[in-house]
């Protein structure tokens, strides 16, 4: 999923970092800085419900001449079941009533396809494939001097067929997302925020 992201980290590590001509560099991805999160919404007021995935896997090269070479063919593949918000009820009745009514046992991956930006800020799209649709979700991203990277981007359930899943997880969390308006209310919408770090030596 952050294949291209690191593309883009890329550019911005050659420029800040000028290593001389005749330097010889490797680049490796730093896998305990990867990190995917999401922000889902209650209330009409909507308040949000911070989480992240506690099972996610790169595939890919690990180190690589360029980092554009390290960052062509990177994946992630994330187990939706592993979610964690900080709240263990939650997060049973998330991986129950949400991932549980998904296609392929909750599973999600992401692919990155082509950047648009330069060495600090830009779009970056990602395909996204859950429930067994594929959308390509544009990020936006930033990124640090340190080589430390950030993408945010928002979806929408409906968008990925989630209908059944979104009416399960709001019937089941109906009274928790009820608001001083006697409204019940649980948005469509998700936002989606990917980290990560490169690491890199030069002779």
């Amino acid at each position: 999923m952050i294949r291209k992201i690191l593309c883009a980290t890329a550019t911005a590590a050659l420029l800040l970092q000028a290593p001389t001509a005749s330097a010889k560099c490797t680049y490796s991805l730093s896998e305990e800085g990867v990190k995917a999160e999401w922000t889902a919404f209650k209330f009409t007021s909507k308040a949000g419900v911070k989480g992240h995935f506690a099972d996610t896997r790169l595939e890919g090269p690990r180190e690589a001449a360029t980092l554009t070479a390290l960052a062509e063919g990177l994946s992630m593949q994330i187990d939706g079941k592993s979610v964690k918000t900080g709240n263990p009820g939650r997060d049973v009745t998330i991986t129950t009533f949400f991932f549980g009514f998904m296609k392929n046992g909750g599973a999600i991956s992401g692919k990155a396809t082509r950047v648009e930006g330069n060495d600090k800020n830009g779009k970056v799209h990602i395909d996204v494939t859950m429930n067994g649709v594929t959308r390509d979700v544009p990020f936006d991203y930033t990124i640090t001097p340190e080589g430390g990277v950030q993408a945010n981007a928002s979806v929408d359930m409906l968008d990925f067929g989630l209908q059944g899943a979104h009416e399960q997880i709001h019937k089941a969390c109906e009274q928790q997302h009820t608001g001083e308006d006697g409204i019940s209310k649980t948005w469509t919408q998700v936002d989606l925020a990917l980290s990560g770090r490169f690491i890199s030596n030069c002779e």
